[in-house]
């Protein structure tokens, strides 16, 4: 097990001061609006490999942001939805995000918008400036170069793959941002963004040495992994300008794109499951990396223990825990329900540690919550328990965002194999019974017909399986929302939990099914000063 390689992340930390107030990266008062000032010459900077790895890591220091993977985007934009919801009622802070009162004022949207193409005008320099450095021509050190290159290429498809899940259609731009750049783009379709974004990453592959990373920066068979994902999006519904849900005519295609791509990185033989669920998230928790299963991670380390460089993992989304008491504290915003504990099996190892049934008083004692205080259950993966370092920051921690790991390529590719042979083959069984034999403590390459899901089941019903299986195996790692979405189900599965919900308590504290209004929740709006600066853009639907 590898320690998390903390000198790149200091790297990335210390590049920040560079990068802001060096670089021509970005317009970062204004977003992608403003004329950028800088007093630096990309022309007397490119001239050396340590100078492009600097370069490249400035473009992943777009992730380890609160704006972006250290807080929004891997936790907050995930709720509220089926199985997990923000805390307490409608404010007009964060809760109203998660509770869909959302408003194009919104501070955490332009903050996300703002933050993510940053990381993609730093991604066009680095694309832009590699292959004109005279040592590009030279074999050896092109060969590091490239590497640089295809990182660039895939983060800047990886953002602008973000800002399709939240945004949908938006404003397309492939240049570093110079001095009378006319920034005032229309946006594009989703379509044309997701067109983009799959080139970025299939050119990236082929830049990417062979191997795993011996650190967070992403490796080719990642890159594979995260393009699967991205092309069942692709191939999935999302909100049009027309206030309909539609998915591409050719959806099929995008399904075929991630089959292969899942394909490949299951016989790479690179990446296999941790034997133990549970293990993996305390590995995540103490810091560790774990090279078997986290295919793509974001790191976050920082001194002392405040921004930049931190995230919220394991405060946000854990058991609450008294202030003053030997893990600290936590604030538990997310909460989980009741009946999403109660959907495990018997057996499954998963439920008692994605579910926390308790909070932790200042004395360090677990205190169980009675059956009246069941709203309070909380994600219990990144619990301070876990957490063996004691808390640099009451507010923040170093724990990474794992984007993917192989437990999702296996899920993808069950899912995969049912929508393109009209229901479950061999494959598809396979790669769902190996996540399943995991969670029950099984070996998972043996069948075991106590846990296999039974042979002979419909399309419909293998979905149902494995929309039920990617909530058990994947909650609260950001993805349960944007599943519901591209699947076409996110407002009924919201009325549904909260119909249910009502039914187990009258007065259980959950307002999603109500707050959600279909053809506009599903996006975002784009951000009211984004639209004031450049009347190119057209709000999202409902807006």
């Amino acid at each position: 097990m590898m320690m998390k390689f903390k000198i790149y992340k200091t790297g990335i930390i210390k590049l920040l001061l560079v990068t802001i107030t060096l670089v021509n990266f970005t317009a970062c008062k204004k977003g992608l609006t403003e004329e950028p000032k800088s007093v630096f010459d990309a022309e007397k900077f490119f001239n050396t490999l340590e100078e492009a790895d600097l370069a490249t890591l400035g473009v992943y220091q777009s992730m380890c942001n609160m704006n972006t993977l250290g807080f929004y985007s891997a936790i907050l934009y995930d709720n509220d939805n089926d199985i997990s919801q923000i805390r307490d009622l409608v404010t007009s802070d964060f809760r109203g995000v998660a509770h869909y009162t959302i408003t194009s004022e919104s501070v955490y949207t332009q903050s996300t918008w703002q933050t993510y193409y940053e990381g993609i005008n730093r991604a066009n320099l680095v694309i832009d400036r590699i292959p004109q450095m005279a040592i590009y021509n030279n074999a050896a050190q092109r060969k590091i170069l490239s590497r640089y290159l295809g990182e660039a290429k895939f983060l800047r498809g990886f953002y602008y793959a973000e800002l399709a899940r939240l945004f949908g259609g938006v404003p397309l731009k492939l240049t570093p941002t110079k001095s009378g750049d006319d920034l005032r783009l229309p946006k594009v379709s989703i379509d044309e963004v997701y067109t983009q974004v799959i080139k970025d990453m299939t050119e990236a592959i082929d830049l990417l040495p062979d191997g795993k990373t011996p650190d967070e920066r992403i490796s080719k068979i990642g890159v594979k992994g995260m393009l699967a994902r991205i092309s069942l999006f692709a191939g999935g519904y999302a909100l049009r300008q027309n206030g309909q849900m539609e998915r591409p005519s050719n959806y099929r295609d995008f399904y075929a794109i991630a089959q292969k791509l899942t394909k490949e990185v299951m016989e790479s033989g690179q990446y296999t499951l941790n034997p133990s669920f549970e293990q993996f998230f305390r590995n995540q928790n103490q810091l560790k990396t774990d090279p078997n299963e986290s295919m793509f991670e974001v790191a976050f380390y920082n001194l002392s223990g405040a921004t930049p460089g931190s995230g919220v993992i394991g405060q946000w989304n854990a058991p609450a825990v008294a202030a003053g008491g030997i893990y600290g504290r936590t604030n538990s915003y997310v909460k989980t329900t009741p009946l999403f504990r109660n959907s495990f099996a018997a057996g499954d190892l998963r439920r008692d540690v994605a579910v926390a049934t308790y909070q932790i008083n200042a004395a360090g004692q677990t205190v169980e919550y009675t059956a009246a205080q069941d709203n309070n259950y909380a994600p219990g993966k990144w619990r301070r328990e876990y957490q063996i370092s004691p808390a640099k920051d009451l507010n923040n921690t170093d724990i990474n965002y794992v984007v993917l790991r192989y437990a999702d390529v296996l899920l993808m590719r069950a899912e995969i194999e049912n929508e393109l042979n009209g229901g479950p083959n061999l494959i598809a069984y396979t790669a769902i019974n190996m996540v399943r034999r995991r969670a029950f403590g099984k070996s998972v390459n043996t069948p075991d017909p106590a846990v296999d899901l039974p042979v002979g089941l419909s399309k419909s019903d293998f979905f149902n399986a494995l929309k039920n299986e990617r909530a058990w195996e994947l909650c609260f790692e950001g993805l349960r929302k944007y599943d519901l979405i591209r699947w076409n189900m996110l407002g009924t599965s919201l009325r549904t939990t909260e119909s249910n919900l009502i039914s187990y308590r009258s007065n259980f504290p959950y307002i999603a099914g109500t707050m959600f209004k279909d053809g506009r929740h599903e996006l975002y709006p784009i951000p009211l000063r984004e639209m004031d600066l450049n009347r190119n853009l057209v709000q999202n639907p409902g807006y």
